[in-house]
C-alpha cells in the first residue's frame, strides 16, 4: 500500500513539474513535446509508467519512471532525446537512479509512445518497453512502422504527443 501511495505521489508530482514547465515556457516556444502515465499488464502484474519531455530551441528535457510491480524495481531516466513522427513520439536517455542490479545507474535507455487520440471513440493510447544498452539515439529512429511490433496497449492513463 504505501509503494502504490508513493508511486502516485510520484506520478502526480512529475506531472504538476512538467505542467510547470510547459505553462512557464509558453506554448509558442515549444517545438515537440510529449507526456503521460498509465499501467500495461503483460501477463505480470502491472507495470506503471510516467514521463514528460520537451524539446526548447533544440534542447530536450524530460524525466521518466518506470515501476516493475511484480519485482519492485523503479527505474528513473534522464530524457535527453525526444523525436516525434506524428503521433508516436521516441525517447532515449540515462538511468539515474534504480534499484535494479541488472539496469545500473549509466545504463541508456529507449522508448516509444504512440497518441491514438481523444474522446470515447479514440483507440487507446500505446507504448513500448523500455530498450536497455542499444546504444542508438532516438532520432536514430525515423521510420514509425519499425516501432508497430512493439507497441503495447496500455490499460489505463493517458498519452499526449504533439510538434
Amino acid at each position: 500500500m504505501k509503494k502504490t501511495i508513493a508511486g502516485v505521489s510520484l506520478l502526480v508530482a512529475l506531472l504538476a513539474v512538467a505542467a510547470a514547465g510547459t505553462q512557464s515556457a509558453g506554448a509558442d516556444l515549444a517545438i515537440q513535446s510529449a507526456s503521460g502515465f498509465g499501467q500495461v499488464h503483460l501477463g505480470l502484474p502491472f507495470r506503471n509508467f510516467a514521463f514528460s519531455a520537451t524539446e526548447l530551441d533544440g534542447t530536450v528535457t524530460g524525466q521518466a519512471q518506470l515501476e516493475r510491480r511484480d519485482s519492485g524495481i523503479l527505474i528513473h531516466i534522464d530524457i535527453d532525446c525526444l523525436n516525434v513522427l506524428g503521433s508516436i513520439a521516441v525517447m532515449s536517455g540515462v538511468v539515474t537512479s534504480t534499484n535494479s542490479p541488472t539496469l545500473p545507474v549509466g545504463t541508456d535507455e529507449l522508448f516509444a509512445v504512440q497518441d491514438n487520440g481523444e474522446g470515447p471513440s479514440a483507440p487507446p493510447d500505446e507504448i513500448t518497453l523500455a530498450f536497455s544498452g542499444l546504444g542508438i539515439a532516438c532520432t536514430d529512429i525515423t521510420d514509425p512502422g519499425v516501432l508497430a511490433p512493439f507497441l503495447i496497449t496500455i490499460e489505463s492513463g493517458q498519452i499526449q504527443v504533439s510538434s
